[in-house]
């Protein structure tokens, strides 16, 4: 039997991956016709149906479903290899590393010019991914991530723990409102990260709720950037782990304020680099995740 070409296996897999063969001409850049006709005489040629039409989008049938995932992971790689040869043949290498967000834009983003320095042929390109993936079904060549355990079945490095979070807000707002006790921050607009509702209450421990209660009101941000944002622009206090806010407080954009929490208020886990598992003999992507790793361990070193 003669393979499928490419084509019809993009557009397929596109399809399947947006629900939608209009958003797959999008993204394609083709028209919905193209995509369809493809995509039947896909379904001609091999004896099965791929979808069924559920209300507006487009849902996989079982068989549909298993050679979408067989081919994802294929057509990933050949899109990898591609993307490789073409820089290899600029002289170039690429690292597609996947990165938790705070931690690519407060702590590793400040230090990758000095990874340039080093390996100038080497290309990090940063994608934010705060979920674990299979790297089987992904471009990536690495990965950061927040965790208690390194991934099984590749190569990963512990880098850093988290550490105790802080309070701290802009300095004027310290100037403004005198803060003498713990308590006295309920005074004041209390920040809060979204995805870290607890981590007031936790701050301030205990088994007082009316004070539980309290250091959950105030604004919510979705992102770690806004949430330091806000409190930059003196609009409350944020509680925050000390090693990311670190360059805003050296910087005198924020101030730590000088009260403890309590004992565990922290979030458990630590930061790990994993990276691919590369076929014997393939050299070339251990080798530059490898570098890496060793950059960034050194960087950890009393960090």
């Amino acid at each position: 039997m003669r393979l499928p070409s490419l084509i019809a296996l993009q557009m397929l897999e596109c399809a399947a991956r947006l629900g939608s063969f209009t958003r797959a001409a999008a993204e394609l850049n083709v028209t919905e016709s193209a995509i369809s006709r493809q995509i039947q005489a896909l379904e001609e040629r091999l004896g099965v149906r791929f979808f069924e039409r559920v209300r507006q989008r487009v849902v996989l049938t079982p068989d549909g479903d298993r050679y979408v995932r067989d081919i994802r992971a294929e057509l990933k790689a050949i899109e990898r290899a591609t993307k490789d040869l073409a820089s290899r043949a600029g002289g170039m290498e690429v690292l597609e590393l996947a990165v938790v967000p705070t931690f690519a834009t407060q702590w590793l983003i400040p230090r990758l010019a000095g990874f340039r320095a080093e390996h100038p042929r080497i290309v990090v390109n940063i994608h934010a991914r705060p979920e674990p993936f299979h790297f089987a079904d992904s471009l990536f060549d690495a990965a950061i991530y927040f965790g208690d355990d390194p991934w099984d079945g590749h190569p990963s490095a512990k880098l850093l723990e988290e550490g105790p979070s802080i309070p701290v807000c802009s300095p004027q707002r310290l100037q403004d409102v005198p803060l003498r006790e713990r308590e006295d921050l309920l005074k004041l607009p209390l920040l809060h990260l979204a995805s870290r509702p607890d981590a007031w209450p936790d701050w301030f421990g205990g088994d007082d709720e009316t004070i539980r209660r309290r250091a959950r009101l105030g604004p919510r941000y979705d992102l770690f950037t806004m949430v330091t944002g806000a409190a930059i622009c003196g609009l409350g206090i944020a509680v925050l782990p000390e090693m990311m806010v670190r360059t805003e407080i050296e910087s005198g954009r924020l101030a730590a304020l000088p009260f403890d929490g309590a004992p565990g208020s922290g979030r458990n886990g630590a930061y790990f680099l994993t990276y691919r598992q590369t076929k014997p003999g393939d050299g070339t992507e251990r080798d530059k995740a490898a570098l890496f790793a060793d950059w960034l361990l050194r960087q950890c070193e009393g960090t």
